[in-house]
This record gives structure tokens, sequence and C-alpha cells, in this order.
């Protein structure tokens, strides 16, 4: 009986999957610029509540 090529197998499918849908992940983040459906948010200074601290 000889198990450590059936652990050393078993090892490998989990880790294999688990690769494959990071890089899943990753492409689909590249596909879409890394950005959200309602698009980029951008911040903007008020002016009003400038005009009040001076």
């Amino acid at each position: 009986m000889i198990y450590s090529e059936e652990k050393s197998a078993g090892l490998a499918v989990p880790l294999i999957a688990i690769l494959l849908a990071i890089a899943g992940i990753l492409a689909a983040l590249v596909a879409t610029g890394g950005h959200s459906s309602a698009g980029p948010r951008v911040w903007v200074p008020q002016a009003q509540q400038q005009e009040a601290s001076q």
C-alpha cells in the first residue's frame, strides 16, 4: 500500500481549482478595467464649506 501518491494527487486538485478561480477573478477585473458599473467616483471639495470657514 502506497499512500503518498494518493495524498499528493488529492492535494493538487483543490490547489489547481483555487488557482483557476483566482485567475478568473483577475481576468474579470482586467476586462472591466477595475471599475464598478456605477462609474468612477471623483471627490470634489464643496465651495460652500470653504467660504464658511473663512
